[in-house]
């Protein structure tokens, strides 16, 4: 009976450590796309912020400085709902994942139903002896 609850206990071991490379593999996924969103809109920040200042020099009244930074917010804007909409996909995708996941993981549980407890844990009373 101690073999076979070796045996459960290895391959628990095994799916544990299976389960948990999966998902450190859909932490990492989700990690790079957030942080590559992020990276995007830094970069649209900036780029707007670039061109702002630049057509400071070039503008020749009050009316065309408002309507370049009207024309750049408007840029940015785009951008940003942009950048919302593909970071609610990368949030629905890897819902999926982790959900996905989950279903994986219970159904290894539920699938080992058998569970083998050790003897040793239950020693066995002495024959002579009565229970008090």
């Amino acid at each position: 009976m101690e073999n076979k609850f070796i045996e459960n206990w290895q391959e628990y071991g095994k799916t544990a450590l299976e389960s948990a490379k999966e998902l450190e593999t859909i932490n990492t996924q989700v990690i790079e796309k957030i942080t590559g969103k992020q990276m995007e809109l830094a970069n649209a920040a900036f780029e707007a912020s670039t061109k702002l200042f630049s057509s400071l020099g070039e503008v020749k009244g009050y009316q065309d400085l408002l309507s370049e930074q009207t024309k750049l917010a408007t840029e940015f804007n785009e951008k940003l709902l942009e950048a919302a909409r593909s970071t609610a996909d990368i949030l629905t995708e890897s819902r999926e994942a982790y959900q996905a996941w989950l279903e994986k993981g219970l159904k290894s549980v539920t699938s080992n139903s058998e569970v083998v407890l050790p003897t040793f844990l239950f020693p066995k009373k002495a024959a002579g002896k009565k229970a008090a």
